[in-house]
């Protein structure tokens, strides 16, 4: 075997010396070497996520939760109230402004930032849309919504809200619940329903 591999190579390079070795044209290379990553949490990560209220000092309910794990939830489920409440009502729409601060905390501009559900019991194109404000708690769009933008609603649209995020700009968003065009059948959400809301942030071309 090794002897009938040592003349097929010889046959190679006499045939093609020049191309073999002045060109660089291979087919195929497969080598590995090592990658450090490292992880943050996100408040501390390229794309900083943190409850809004808490952070920016607004005062209020987070709704937003930040276990030691680092990586925020929202909830908006917990039962019952010191007053009674024990849920959102039904036929109804409500909004939760002022959940998550979004921080570019990477190098380059971000100018796209998409919000996605893609996972929820229900259409979540017509009970779920998002608020935006700024970082010091102005709400930059009147109607409770922000632009659809190919199936995921991009917060910064350059119109109301900002165009772009600069390192170490950011941006604030909540979530308004149609339960009166949206939502089950009967206009509810399922109980122990199961929802991922997905970020995405792209980085402006150089």
């Amino acid at each position: 075997m090794k002897r009938r591999n040592a003349l097929i190579g010889m046959g190679g390079l006499v045939a093609g010396a020049g191309a073999l070795v002045g060109t660089g044209a291979f087919d195929t290379v497969e080598a590995q070497r090592d990658v450090t990553v490292e992880t943050a949490g996100d408040a501390d990560a390229f794309l900083g996520l943190e409850p809004a209220r808490s952070a920016l000092g607004l005062g209020g309910e987070d709704f937003v939760d930040a276990p030691e794990d680092g990586v925020i939830e929202i909830q908006i489920d917990d039962p019952d109230t010191d007053e009674g409440g024990a849920g959102l009502n039904r036929r109804a729409i409500t909004t939760f402004d002022h959940l998550v601060l979004i921080t570019n905390q990477g190098t380059q501009d971000v100018d796209e930032i998409t919000l996605e559900f893609t996972e929820s019991p229900v259409d979540a194109d017509t009970t779920f849309s998002f608020p935006v404000a700024d970082t010091d708690g102005t709400d930059i769009t009147s109607d409770g919504e922000v632009v659809e933008h190919d199936g995921a609603v991009n917060i910064l649209t350059g119109d109301a809200a900002p165009g772009s995020l600069t390192p170490g700009e950011g941006v604030v968003f909540g979530l308004r619940i149609d339960l009166v065009d949206g939502g089950n059948d009967e206009n509810d959400l399922p109980d122990d329903g199961e929802y991922a809301l997905t970020i995405t942030a792209e980085a402006a071309d150089d």
